[in-house]
């Protein structure tokens, strides 16, 4: 293991296929079922390592291929020392074989390193307002690759924050961690009670933006300054009906401009989010 440092050599464990760390792992991403510690989530690759090490995230174990990452493996110089930086910080290292990470991923191509980790605890409180903010409400959103797609477009538009309600989702769910390429715990991200969370939003002056098919005003023809909060709804049945009710939100529409009548939730926000983040930071008019 001549990849590793000493302090990492004396952490690693060899783990069999049938250990039930291994069982545990597979669980976790496979999300078939609720997990004992909902705050705990896995990443498949080293792609999240230096996030991790970055946003100082607790990281329970991480789980490596050891014939891929031997000496004379085929790892390269950056994929190895990633890897030790991510295990430095690791409460467990375990050496495992190629065919166990298949049997944690349980696809094809499997990756040659898992990472579990700790969601950092974030409540509105904690969160530092600012003249200008972009943040995202999902409101009754149900697929976690859709989550975290809009989660990751925030991210990009310069986002500040975003929030769950009407939960249907878990925030650490493995689907929702991947198609936010870490933005789901880079960035503020928590749930919210709906009527917490208007009264939050409306004491700390945010403007609420909702796209709705039958309003008259264009996306792009609203102020983007200030403190903005756009609603994101569910893909079938929208935004909760409230939403329409306050006196702070703002209705605007997309225009179609082909046969199609809308945008599914996930590009309608990216959209919406960029526009707004874009002219935020002065890069558009």
């Amino acid at each position: 293991m001549a990849v590793f440092s000493i302090p990492v050599k004396e952490k690693i464990q060899l783990l069999g296929i049938s250990s039930p760390e291994i069982r545990e792992a597979r669980d976790m991403l496979a999300a078939k079922k609720k997990p004992d510690d909902p705050s705990l989530f896995i990443c498949e690759g080293l792609w999240a390592a230096e996030k991790l090490i970055a946003r100082d995230i607790q990281i329970i174990s991480v789980f490596f291929d050891s014939e891929y990452f031997s000496e004379g493996g085929r790892a390269s110089a950056e994929e190895s020392a990633s890897l030790n930086n991510v295990c430095l910080k690791a409460g467990h290292v375990y050496s495992v074989s190629s065919k166990a990470c298949g049997k944690i991923s349980d696809r094809e191509g499997a990756d040659v390193c898992f990472i579990v980790a700790r969601m950092p605890e974030t409540h509105p409180e904690n969160i530092e307002l600012k003249d200008n903010m972009l943040a995202i409400i999902l409101d009754g959103q149900e697929q976690p690759g859709n989550v975290g797609a809009i989660l990751r477009s925030l991210d990009a538009a310069g986002g500040d924050f975003a929030v769950m309600t009407n939960r249907r989702v878990r925030l650490s769910h493995p689907r929702l961690i991947r198609s936010s390429l870490g933005s789901a715990f880079m960035m503020p991200f928590f749930d919210m009670p709906l009527e917490e969370l208007i009264t939050w939003l409306r004491d700390n002056h945010f403007r609420i933006v909702l796209t709705d098919l039958t309003a008259t005003r264009n996306f792009c023809d609203i102020p983007a300054e200030g403190r903005v909060a756009v609603v994101a709804g569910n893909e079938h049945t929208g935004i909760s009906p409230v939403w329409r009710t306050l006196k702070e939100a703002e209705p605007v529409i997309i225009p179609m401009l082909g046969s199609v009548e809308s945008l599914n939730v996930g590009f309608a926000s990216t959209l919406v989010a960029y526009n707004i983040g874009l002219r935020q930071k002065g890069l558009m008019r």
